[in-house]
């Protein structure tokens, strides 16, 4: 499923008693969008364009991303990422920086070598470490089946439990285990862990946080792998841009059917063709969910664009996955139409804040 960040402007209503005992079970949307059709960019440089798709009727807004594809020469395990989060040189253990946001985007402050990166819940930085609840990029793991691994370092102390949820289509993972530093004698060092997760997509992204540690002790995130078995040809799209919250209007009405990107050449890694895709999304106000009065609404994805930014050029291209809808398991409905927080715990009633909501990660204003 898609990870939803948006930053649209939205007031909960009160319920009034009628329509509580009315949102009791979750309901399916009473109304759906349409999958965008996606146009070629335009106003191409050696490293930005415009993209370009048609306006989608009953769209409050459009996501946007930008990413590289890599093809894998041969069959064996590839790493997919590789964060270490050399970028981050303020701060110290005993003196670590920030502490004072409630989230940042790694990417925002050079942090994290690869795009997309997030962590909430007022984090703490020292030099490559970084303390909070962390959010993955986007991640392409449908291939082998959706299987793959994650290898996440930490520095923590003894018996400190970790816990990883992984957000899939219909279906989210949750793994925790515990930091066992008892060859070292216990104490605090850092402490790696592989774990295995078969509920892959085209935009999977994981959660971490260390549930445990008390205030002053070590909480640290110091490297996070992503690995998965490919075979010979199996494309692999890597995510390095994007706007989640393109308004479908302006502030005089007129449809917004386009965005630019300047992209950064540290997240090009030497491609000089990225390929972007769109899809709509919009709140369905005649459908509530459980306590809450609206149900999120998102459409299939657009075709993919492929952008040659050397030559100029770019073209609308076939690609089935973008095609198809997402598949969604049924049984798992009950547990998706819940609102989590950050923590992963159960809200009746969502307020102002970043939850997760049908495995995607959504802001209420």
């Amino acid at each position: 499923m898609k990870k939803f960040y948006s930053i649209l402007s939205l007031v909960l209503i009160a319920a009034t008693s009628a329509q509580a005992q009315q949102a009791k079970a979750p309901r399916l949307q009473s109304i759906t969008l349409d999958r965008p059709v996606a146009k070629p960019a335009t106003g191409i440089s050696a490293n930005g364009f415009t993209a370009n798709w048609e306006a989608v009727n009953g769209a409050e807004a459009y996501c946007v991303y930008v990413y590289i594809k890599d093809v894998a020469p041969s069959d064996g395990e590839y790493t997919l990422i590789d964060e270490d989060f050399n970028g981050i040189t303020s701060g110290s253990i005993i003196e670590p920086a920030g502490g004072d946001e409630y989230g940042v985007n790694l990417s925002d402050y050079g942090y994290a070598f690869t795009y997309g990166w997030e962590i909430y819940a007022y984090p703490t930085f020292a030099p490559s470490l970084v303390a909070g609840l962390l959010y993955s990029p986007y991640l392409y793991l449908v291939n082998n089946g959706g299987n793959y691994k994650v290898l996440l370092t930490t520095l923590s102390s003894h018996n400190d439990e970790i816990r990883v949820e992984s957000h899939g289509s219909g279906e989210k993972q949750v793994v925790t285990y515990n930091v066992d530093l008892s060859a070292q004698g216990g104490g605090t060092g850092t402490y790696t862990k592989e774990l295995e997760f078969s509920n892959g997509t085209r935009d999977l992204f994981f959660s971490t946080i260390n549930v445990t540690a008390p205030v002053g002790q070590a909480d640290y995130t110091d490297r996070v792998q992503v690995v998965q078995q490919l075979k010979a040809g199996d494309e692999v799209y890597t995510n390095i841009a994007g706007d989640e919250a393109v308004m479908a209007e302006d502030d005089w009405g007129y449809e917004i059917t386009s965005k630019q990107f300047s992209l950064n050449s540290h997240y090009l890694n030497g491609h000089t063709q990225v390929y972007y895709d769109v899809y709509a999304a919009t709140y369905d106000y005649s459908t509530p969910n459980g306590s809450v009065p609206y149900t999120l609404v998102t459409s299939p994805y657009s075709q993919r664009v492929l952008v040659d930014l050397a030559n100029h050029t770019s073209q609308v291209i076939d690609d089935p996955t973008a095609i198809s809808d997402l598949k969604v398991d049924n049984n798992a409905r009950e547990h998706d139409d819940a609102w989590y927080d950050l923590t992963g715990r159960l809200v009746t009633n969502p307020t102002r804040g970043i939850y997760i909501h049908n495995g995607k990660k959504v802001v209420v204003k």
